[in-house]
Order: C-alpha cells, then sequence, then structure tokens
C-alpha cells in the first residue's frame, strides 16, 4: 500500500447517480480506508468492516515492531456517528479481533498502531475462537509465505448467516453491543480467503501456480481437533453471502469453477474426520452455505474407530489450485506458551474488560 496516512476512498462516479443527486448528494453508507498494511471496507450500518484486504510476505514479517506499543484507537477518518467506540467493547464480553493481524506487520511499528484502528476490528468470541483455534489459523496462513514466492494475499471479514428452523422458515438473530442507537453488530462467523502466489517457485514440491481457499468459521469457540478443512468452502456461494466478489481481476468463472469443485472435496474431507454431533452442529450453523455432498461423510463412523481419511486427490486446473494443496491445511500446534493481554504470539487483540453476558438483537 505504500501511503503515508490513511485515505477514504469512495465508489467511482456514477453518471446516473451523480446527475440526480448533483444539488444535494447521494447517499454514503460505506467507505474504504487505506493504510500502510491493509485496507479495510467499513460498513456504517454495522459498524464492521466488510472486508480487510493485506498482502503479507516472507520480508514484511521480519522486524522489531511490537504490540506493547500499540493501543485500539478510533477512526478519525469515520463519522462520529457510524464508527466503533472503544466503549462498545468495554465489558461487552467479546474480544476486540483483528481482521489484519498486528502480528502481519513486524516489519513497521506505524503500520502495527495502525492495525489497532477499529475499522479493522469486529467484535470475536475470545476463550477457544480469537485467541485460539483462530490465532492458529492466522499462524498457518503466515506459514504459506515460505511456500508462495509472490507472498500471500488475505481477505478476512465478518458473515451474518441465517439459520433455519423446522418450518423451513430463515431468521437471523445475534448480539449487538454499545448503546442504541450506535449499536455495533456481532458477527455469527468470520470468513478468509486466501491466494498465495507461488506462480515463479523454483521448490519441486511447490506446485507452480495460484493457490486459493476460502474458509468459514462460527464466532464460537472450537475445538483444537477439528481440521482446519471442514471449514473449506466454495467460493461461489461464500461470495454470495457476503456480497462481495473476491480477486476479480485473476477467478475468471472457469476458474472458479474448478476451485469450487476442489474446495466441495477438502471440506468433505475434513468433515469426514468428525464425531456425528460434530458434523450435525457444523452443518446446521453453516445451513446458508451449501453442505459437502460426499456420500461418505454421512456414512462414516467416528474418528477415533476409522483408518485416516485419504487425502482429496485435487489437481491444479487453468493456473488456479487449492489452497490445500499446499500443505494438507495443516495447522500448527495448539500454542501452550505465555499469553500477552489474553493473546496467543501477537495474535488479535483481547477485551481486558470482557466478562458480561451480551446483549441480544436482530438484524
Amino acid at each position: 500500500y505504500g501511503r503515508a496516512a490513511a485515505e477514504t476512498i469512495w465508489p467511482q462516479a456514477d453518471p446516473i447517480r451523480d446527475k440526480a443527486a448533483a444539488e444535494f448528494g447521494a447517499p454514503i453508507s460505506d467507505a474504504v480506508r487505506v493504510f500502510d498494511g491493509f485496507a479495510a471496507a467499513y460498513d456504517f450500518r454495522t459498524r464492521n468492516p466488510k472486508w480487510v484486504l493485506e498482502h503479507i510476505t516472507a520480508e514484511g514479517l521480519n522486524g522489531d515492531a511490537t504490540r506493547n506499543k500499540s493501543e485500539f484507537f478510533e477512526d478519525p477518518g469515520v463519522d462520529e456517528r457510524f464508527r466503533a467506540k472503544l466503549s462498545d467493547f468495554r465489558d461487552s464480553g467479546y474480544d476486540r479481533g483483528h481482521m489484519a493481524p498486528a502480528a502481519d506487520l513486524k516489519s513497521s511499528q506505524k503500520a502495527m498502531d495502525e492495525s489497532f484502528n477499529l475499522v479493522n476490528i469486529s467484535p470475536q468470541i475470545g476463550a477457544g475462537f480469537n485467541r485460539d483455534y483462530w490465532s492458529r489459523f492466522e499462524r498457518y496462513i503466515r506459514s504459506l509465505v515460505h511456500k508462495s514466492d509472490g507472498g500471500v494475499y488475505i481477505v478476512t471479514g465478518p458473515l451474518w448467516l441465517p439459520k433455519q428452523d423446522a418450518n423451513g422458515n430463515w431468521a437471523m438473530q445475534h448480539p449487538m453491543i454499545g448503546k442504541p442507537p450506535s449499536l455495533v453488530a456481532v458477527p455469527t462467523h468470520y470468513f478468509k480467503v486466501i491466494l498465495a502466489d507461488a506462480r515463479n517457485s523454483t521448490r519441486r514440491d511447490i506446485p507452480k501456480g495460484v493457490h486459493v481457499g476460502a474458509f468459514v468459521m462460527p464466532n464460537a469457540p472450537i475445538d483444537d481437533r477439528i481440521p482446519l478443512s471442514a471449514f473449506a468452502v466454495p467460493l461461489t456461494p461464500l461470495e454470495e453471502v457476503a456480497g462481495t466478489q473476491f480477486f476479480p481481476s485473476y477467478l475468471t468463472t472457469s476458474r472458479r469453477s474448478a476451485l469450487d469443485a476442489a474446495s466441495s472435496e477438502w471440506r468433505s474431507h475434513g468433515v469426514a474426520q468428525l464425531k456425528p454431533f460434530e458434523r450435525i452442529s457444523l452443518g446446521h450453523g453453516m445451513a446458508a452455505l451449501p453442505a459437502p455432498t460426499t456420500a461418505a461423510v454421512t456414512s462414516l463412523p467416528a474418528p477415533a474407530t476409522q483408518d485416516p481419511v485419504p487425502l482429496p486427490k485435487t489437481q491444479m486446473a487453468g493456473g488456479v489450485g487449492h489452497v490445500c494443496e499446499l500443505d494438507a491445511c495443516r495447522l500448527p500446534g495448539v500454542w501452550r506458551g505465555t499469553r500477552n493481554n489474553g493473546n496467543i504470539n501477537g495474535g488479535s487483540g483481547a477485551n481486558p474488560q470482557a466478562g458480561k453476558a451480551p446483549r441480544h438483537g436482530r438484524h
């Protein structure tokens, strides 16, 4: 990004809109904020980022920047009426979760400090998620830079997924934090779309090409034993529920179709390793996204009584492969070291005053 200061970028001019609003101005409901280490599309209604884009490299992960010098702050570039506030998180029971992790920005203290801007923050469950499984996921992504000569591009954001009742009706319910009318919506899920650029790789064990993977996780404690591939999802339905198109300049229709097929196979592989009640729980929470269709997923016994599930035999198609093809999407081990302010290995920001039960509301 390389900009000296944050910028607000509004949607490009539209002749019809500009003509109709020439006198009084068109409505504004969001903004894109660009910083040294990431860009964030900020939603005024939910007071969450819609998405946060970053590009990490091996060089960028090295440096002396430390989160001990950083503090959370409200974005002065967002109208005070629409910005998330520090007070919204106080006593909320939720962590201030980074979308672009501070640990991705160790090469620059300024970039790391900017990651504590609340336009990069979303309310996350702490124990079992932000400080644990999600942190391991972030460490896994950082490990991919050593297999991607062109670095790794990551888009991260919140999701609000509905659930279906016994009558087939869909409804969405989720907590809100803060004070009316400026409430912050608490996401039900989070997504990450990863693009590892290995087009010029010289390693024999790394297939040349672009490796992409989309993952969706519930904003809830996750058992450390659940494989990452169980959260893999096809890109197309994720784009539909997120209302966002990812990497549109590269992912053509044919490439996306091949990637969706590979994603379904990897998700089936992960789900097949779960216990029956875990499959049901995961499927219920993500019912708005297509479930794996592999027959073996519903017929396999619990992992304790079965042989290891064989890895999918997906291949590159049109220069694109699934990111799990790089290393079978194996997460790093559970961190057993000392936590820093409720965080693991410089992960996302915990809320030191968390503890009260959250208020609930519809969205």
